[in-house]
This record gives C-alpha cells, structure tokens and sequence, in this order.
C-alpha cells in the first residue's frame, strides 16, 4: 500500500470486510492467480487419488504421482482461464454502477456466469453455446444463493 503504514494483506483484508474488492484490473490478477493454484492444487489431490484408484498394484504410487503431476496444470489452466474471463466481464458489467469497485450483486455474478460460459463454448456452435451460457448463469447464481451471498443493486 504506497505509504499508508500497512501491509498489502492488511488493505486487502480491510477492503473485504467492508464489502469492497480490490480495483478491477488488480482483480483480475489476483483471481486468476488464486484460481490457477485452487485447480493446481484441487487437481492435484482429485487425480492423485484417482491414480491410486486406477493403477495397477505395484506401481499405485508412482503412477499416481506422475498422473497428478501432468494433470494438475491442465486443471489450473481451466479454472485461471474461467475466473479470468469471467472476473473481466465483472469489471466490465459493474462499471454500469456508481461505485463499481463495491459489494457485487447477485444478478451481474450471473451475467457474467452466462458470458463466461458462453464465451468458453462458443467454438461448438450456437445450440451449446446457448445452453451452456444458460447453465453457466445459473451454476453462478445457484453458488451465490447456496453460499448467503444474494444481494441486488
């Protein structure tokens, strides 16, 4: 924090418990950063486990091991390049409100599900782009119900 007196995890943690999130393009760096190290690590552990479940006796470990280890780039990629695309459409989508670095709603974390879908499916046509966007928006707003996040502008 350029001379404020505190550490950059203090402003941040200050920011979230007001209900304020870090400005937009420093947002979508962080969270395409801590998405990349959930999918390393979420899919580290989920393929490892696999691995122990599909290898033969004898080489369970080691061929576990070296599955988790090819495997758990592919899955940070997928969850940096989906947190990104769809906190870029945050930043783009909150800039229609008067303070466009506040508290989210509900409704723009389902738009912008329903981009990001869209947008990750569009290369396998209009039918599964459409409901892929349709089941994306909802996906989001499901999490956001389940998790006592709802909230309107």
């Amino acid at each position: 924090c350029g001379g404020c007196g505190q550490p950059p995890g203090a402003l941040t943690l200050g920011m979230a418990m007001e209900g304020r999130r870090l400005p937009c393009p420093e947002r979508i760096t962080d969270m395409v950063g801590f998405a990349f190290g959930v999918g390393c690590c979420g899919g580290f552990g989920l393929t490892f486990m696999r691995g122990l479940r599909d290898h033969p006796a004898g080489h369970r470990l080691s061929g576990a091991f070296a599955a988790a280890q090819t495997r758990a780039p592919q899955l940070g990629h997928t969850f940096a390049l989906w947190s990104g695309l769809f906190h870029a459409f945050e930043c783009a989508v909150s800039q229609r409100h008067a303070d466009p670095n506040g508290a989210r709603s509900s409704v723009d974390a389902a738009i912008c599900g329903f981009l990001t879908a869209g947008v990750l499916s569009a290369r396998s046509g209009p039918r599964a782009m459409s409901t892929n966007a349709v089941v994306g928006g909802l996906c989001v707003l499901l999490v956001d119900v389940v998790s006592g996040n709802v909230r309107s502008h």
